[in-house]
């Protein structure tokens, strides 16, 4: 269905998207069949605290923390964590028997 540039803006609007939208996230979907890049992190102004007109969804949206996780310190950390890596089967630890030296450590 074609709709003139004043009916899709208006259609756009309404559903509050905005030509950004279509350009880098409908766009890459409808053409390629991919999904769409787009930032991790949002740093729009909360709807409520918003001067510009906001969709009512954004009212609702739940933000996540973003957490980067540090570097493993095994040093500092070693009586909570290992670098150990054993290679073998896994044996019963209830019973002490030959295959747990099959293990290596």
């Amino acid at each position: 269905v074609a709709l003139s540039e004043d009916a899709l803006r208006r259609r756009l609007i309404a559903f509050g998207f905005t030509t950004e939208t279509l350009d880098l996230l409908l766009a890459p979907m409808a053409t390629g069949g991919k999904e769409a890049l787009g930032s991790m992190g949002v740093d729009a102004p909360l709807a409520v605290l918003s001067r510009n007109p906001k969709n009512i969804f954004e009212y609702f949206k739940q933000l996540f923390a973003q957490v980067t996780t540090p570097p493993i310190d095994p040093i500092r950390e070693d009586i909570v964590m290992s670098l150990m890596c054993p290679v073998g089967p896994e044996a019963n630890l209830l019973e002490v028997g030959p295959e747990h030296a099959r293990r290596l450590v």
